[in-house]
């Protein structure tokens, strides 16, 4: 029997750098089938911390590293040829501006290949926008009818971008995918992290996102002193890129609201799911998201949630945890202080229920398969 030839996917994505839409990228990559799908991986920027373990897969990194005007004038002019000389069997966007690019290097190259857009965010808006970002999105909207297929990573994102104008017969969600294997109840770990943080004893409600507007940080912190004046006890701990008392703006939040005392600044970690072993709660007060990773990841190491209702977080989470609306940290810290009431064993087993749901929903394996479908369909559209 003859095997048949690997198909050659170009991904094309806008970066490679430390972030939930570059970290799904990888964990497809890590499980694609090598036999079916023969990668290649091109970034906008360099290759950032993503990049460096995408190559260790064997898997070839080209950086375009449109950070300077003559790199990004010559960047679909070295996209076409690249798609000219390799003739891809399929071509696939990862975040808006790879999108773009994507579909300009493909124009150049005369290529029949067919095109997936890959959107990674839900739209609340082109407001909410950079001003250069503004003309990409209307541009990924105008070029979603002429090409193949447009994968979105939530339910909520596919409903915002189409209420904008994305369109075409291939929209479709595939969600986020959760290792479960590594992210998974390790109570030795979260022993070891509350050690080292001395705070052993103490009931901990964590946060892990980047220091950005969106990630309501102020609202978190605020919902924090409310639960503090009530529970003492209780820890707060942030993690993620800013998270650190080097932030000028953090440290006023926390100075102005008196809690210094109850949180912990532990910036960006890798050992996230040692982390997340270490929290009794986790927490999201995002103000906009898709499908955010943090959470899944919590779930499936048996954490309890709350969160606000943004993006697909409340069918995420279920009846696993709270939900509350978002900008309300009156009613983000009334939800967690009920948890934070309950007695551990039910506690524990709202976390045994959230790590089931991730294991049903969201296993990593399931995920990349639904890729892996979603390839070879795109695939069978070339044109002859």
């Amino acid at each position: 029997m003859i095997r048949q030839k690997a198909k050659s996917v170009l991904f094309v994505t806008t970066t490679l750098g430390t972030g939930g839409a570059e970290q799904m990228l990888l964990k497809i990559l890590q499980r694609l089938d090598r036999d079916q799908f023969d990668p290649v991986v091109v970034s906008l920027l360099d290759e950032g911390t993503v990049g460096k373990k995408i190559k260790a897969l064997g898997i070839p990194v080209i950086c375009l590293r449109m950070d300077r005007l003559v790199h990004i004038l010559a960047a679909p002019f070295v996209l076409g040829r690249l798609i000219r000389q390799h003739r891809f069997d399929l071509i696939q966007g990862w975040m808006y501006h790879g999108n773009l690019l994507a579909w300009l290097g493909r124009f150049l190259a005369n290529s029949h290949a067919p095109l997936s857009f890959g959107v990674r965010q839900s739209f609340y808006g082109l407001s909410r926008e950079r001003f250069n970002t503004r003309w990409v999105i209307r541009a990924n909207a105008w070029l979603s009818e002429r090409v193949q297929g447009c994968v979105f990573n939530s339910f909520f994102s596919l409903e915002t971008h189409r209420n904008f104008g994305f369109g075409g017969s291939g929209m479709r969600v595939i969600p986020n995918g959760f290792d479960v294997e590594t992210f998974a109840p390790c109570p030795e770990k979260g022993v070891a992290v509350r050690s080292a943080l001395q705070i052993a004893d103490e009931l901990v409600v964590g946060m892990v996102a980047r220091f950005h507007p969106v990630k309501g940080h102020h609202d978190f912190l605020r919902a924090a002193k409310v639960v503090h004046q009530h529970r003492p006890d209780v820890k707060f701990l942030l993690a993620g890129t800013g998270m650190t008392e080097k932030s000028p703006q953090l440290m006023a939040w926390i100075d102005e609201l008196g809690i210094a005392k109850a949180v912990l600044l532990l910036g960006e970690r890798s050992d996230i799911s040692d982390l997340n072993n270490a929290f009794d709660i986790a927490c999201l007060a995002s103000k906009a998201e898709a499908f955010p990773n943090a959470i899944g990841e919590s779930m499936a190491c048996g954490v309890p949630c709350v969160v606000t209702d943004v993006g697909d977080c409340a069918d995420i989470v279920g009846p696993t945890g709270r939900v509350v609306r978002a900008g309300e940290p009156e009613l983000l810290a009334r939800a967690i202080l009920e948890l934070l009431e309950m007695a551990p064993e039910d506690r524990q087993s709202l976390g045994r229920a959230a790590r089931q749901r991730v294991m049903e929903r969201f296993d990593m394996d399931r995920v990349a398969q639904h890729y892996g479908e979603c390839f070879h369909a795109l695939a069978s559209k070339a044109k002859a």
